[in-house]
């Protein structure tokens, strides 16, 4: 099966300037732990890895590094750190990296063989535009299969990349497997999260828990699982799903269990293979208000998307229930409340034990968003995905394997066949 691994990297300023007030303003996306300019985070690391699975035997894909920056004006510097960092590995790995100023020469390129309607669909901004431009260049490299990884990770598995293959594009259930998800473990093994029930400010947002309790379903005997969530370091989408079905674009995170309510709701199945774990070794943690802002964000978008999908032709319902434990407890009534309880908590916390005043002004800003912003962004944006999703299909299968184009990637940095 022709497959591509695409492993997405994000990058922000230099550690000394983090906190500059220059930076106000010029900010294009919110990543949970993106890497400082003058530093090389966790690539290497996983590319050397790649390394030494090639040369255990291991057939490891066609690698496709993404760029993507948090501020305006940093493209052409991430673009020369990733580029400084693929070229150590071209030797050993078929590899290149993807900017920004690559995209650009893309879109131009799918503009001039009058595939404008794709090309305005391409963006390098956002967790759902970054893997969406995996899924073009799939594509236009006629993939059948894309492994998605992030670059925090290290497989351990020698077989890993045969058992990412192994069932998509079969028939499970009379339905196309479109999509396979593994899971992640921690550097000991186990893939539990840690949580403290002491923790008393996370009372109403016990997110660990919930992911936890779903995480349950690794320990069931048979080895393909429907689930309720996937892990997009950790995915594999056939062709027959990303021709058609795009990630959401106007979802902040989440767009890998996102995805997999997309494809569920056109009709194919996304499973958990509890054979495709890999190793999950992140360098950085997301501050916790950070994330629950673009949590409440996300899981306030996404109640009022599946509210809609009944009006949709051609969608198949997908009650909320079955998306529980998680993310389901958080798509239920009540969403606002819980956060609310949770942010309030957790101001106090911060203000009063941890002597935190940013951090609880920033919990303090959550509850403001939470009352106006967040519902006007789910109301403004609930019916969009559908349009964008029916543009895509539209589209895609016109550039499978488009030569000029096809050419350009094949050629690009060394990459070759």
């Amino acid at each position: 099966m022709s497959t591509i691994l695409v492993i997405p990297t994000y990058w922000t300023v230099a550690s000394s300037q983090l906190n500059a007030p220059s930076l106000e303003g010029g900010q294009v996306a919110v990543y949970d732990h993106p890497t400082c300019l003058d530093d090389t985070g966790s690539l290497p690391r996983l590319l050397r890895n790649l390394e030494a699975l090639k040369r255990k035997g291991t057939d490891v894909p066609k690698v496709i590094v993404l760029v993507a920056v948090t501020h305006k004006g940093l493209e052409e510097e991430a673009d020369k750190k990733t580029q400084s960092i693929v070229r150590t590995h071209s030797r050993r790995l078929n590899i290149t990296s993807f900017s920004a100023l690559d995209l650009e020469f893309l879109v131009s390129q799918l503009k001039m063989r009058s595939f404008s309607e794709l090309a305005d669909l391409l963006s390098l901004v956002g967790y759902s535009n970054v893997r969406n431009v995996g899924l073009a260049i799939g594509q236009i490299l006629e993939s059948e299969a894309i492994i998605f990884l992030d670059d925090d990770e290290m497989i351990t598995d020698e077989d890993f990349f045969e058992k990412c293959t192994q069932f998509v594009g079969e028939k499970h259930e009379e339905k196309i497997i479109g999509g396979v998800t593994g899971y992640y473990v921690n550097p000991w093994g186990s893939y539990w999260l840690k949580e403290d029930p002491r923790e008393w400010w996370k009372t109403g947002w016990w997110k660990r828990r919930k992911m936890n309790e779903a995480f349950r379903i690794i320990e069931r005997e048979n080895r393909l699982k429907d689930t309720p969530f996937a892990l997009g370091g950790n995915m594999v989408l056939h062709k027959e799903l990303f021709e058609k079905i795009p990630f959401d674009p106007y979802i902040p995170r989440g767009e890998d269990i996102d995805m997999l309510v997309n494809a569920k709701m056109f009709d194919l199945a996304f499973l958990l293979d509890s054979k495709l774990w890999i190793v999950h070794s992140p360098e950085k943690v997301a501050s916790r208000w950070s994330e629950m802002r673009q949590d409440l964000y996300r899981f306030v978008y996404m109640r009022k998307k599946l509210s809609y999908q009944k009006n949709v032709e051609g969608v198949n319902y997908l009650p909320i229930e079955s998306l529980n434990p998680y993310p389901g407890y958080f798509l239920r009534r009540g969403l606002r409340f819980k956060f609310t309880v949770s942010s309030f908590l957790s101001a106090a916390h911060s203000a009063f034990k941890s002597s935190n005043i940013r951090e609880c002004m920033e919990y303090l800003q959550n509850l403001k968003l939470a009352l106006s912003d967040v519902p006007s962004y789910a109301k403004k944006h609930y019916k969009d995905y559908f349009g964008f999703q029916e543009q895509w299909a539209k589209t895609m299968p016109l550039i499978r394997g488009e030569q000029p184009v096809k050419e350009f990637l094949e050629e690009k940095k060394g990459l070759r066949e």
